[in-house]
């Protein structure tokens, strides 16, 4: 009976080592470039799409178009986190001691994607003026029509609402623009990007629009249990070759 018990496990672990050694992973798709460039005003930011480096501070939606053919075998979706950098999923607990996680509070959410080279994470946040650390003498630059437009932050009005302390009456009031904090007192990042600003009569006071997840900013990277500044995602395509 133990040689039998010896020999199913022989086999059982030799077949899970061959399904592992024989994963076909989909390749990595390229994203809609055209849509990013509509989207997204910052050189940078371009200038990595273009050298195929997936980074921080570029809309999700780069992230769904990259990897639109992997399977749910091999990726995790929209897992709900505590925040950037967290990998432990928030879950609901029944009873008296019940911790009820309303989604419309959920903030921080990170993909999972086994690659051949190796799992990537990523973290993405619903951006807002107080999780982004956003104060005031901090700049607001809103891009319009080939032209880039800064004023200094005065104050928060709330989490979604600030004024700068010129008014920039060229903006029209109907429109939505890409815009990016500049940091004044940040060391770990100097920029933010932000996708959906419309500014107010006034021309002083600047809100969030209605975001859907595909334009939540990318917050952070890590490849092989390694924070990086981005992910190549053409040279793991070429190793699958």
């Amino acid at each position: 009976m133990k040689k039998y018990n010896y020999s199913l496990l022989l086999f059982i672990s030799f077949t899970l080592i061959l399904q592992i050694g024989c994963t076909n992973y989909p390749v990595i798709q390229e994203p809609d470039v055209q849509m990013f460039n509509n989207t997204v005003s910052s050189d940078v930011l371009r200038d990595s799409l273009s050298f195929g480096k997936l980074t921080a501070g570029m809309p999700y939606f780069v992230v769904s178009q990259l990897f639109k053919n992997y399977s749910d075998g091999i990726k995790e979706v929209q897992i709900p986190v505590a925040t950037v950098g967290s990998k432990q999923r928030l879950v609901e607990v029944e009873g008296w001691g019940r911790n009820y996680n309303d989604p419309n509070n959920i903030k921080v959410f990170l993909d999972k994607y086994e690659t051949p080279k190796g799992n990537l994470y990523i973290w993405y946040e619903r951006p807002d003026f107080y999780t982004m650390d956003v104060s005031q003498w901090d700049t607001l630059c809103v891009y319009y029509n080939d032209s880039v437009y800064c004023s200094v932050v005065n104050y928060l009005n709330k989490s979604t609402a600030l004024t700068i302390k010129d008014s920039l009456p060229n903006l029209p009031t109907d429109t939505v623009f890409y815009g990016e904090i500049r940091y004044k007192n940040r060391e770990w990042q100097n920029v933010t990007y932000w996708y959906k600003l419309q500014i107010l009569s006034n021309a002083k006071t600047f809100k969030l629009g209605d975001l859907n997840y595909e334009l939540y900013p990318i917050e952070l990277l890590e490849f092989n249990d390694e924070p990086v500044s981005s992910f190549k995602w053409r040279e793991v395509n070429k190793n699958e070759n």
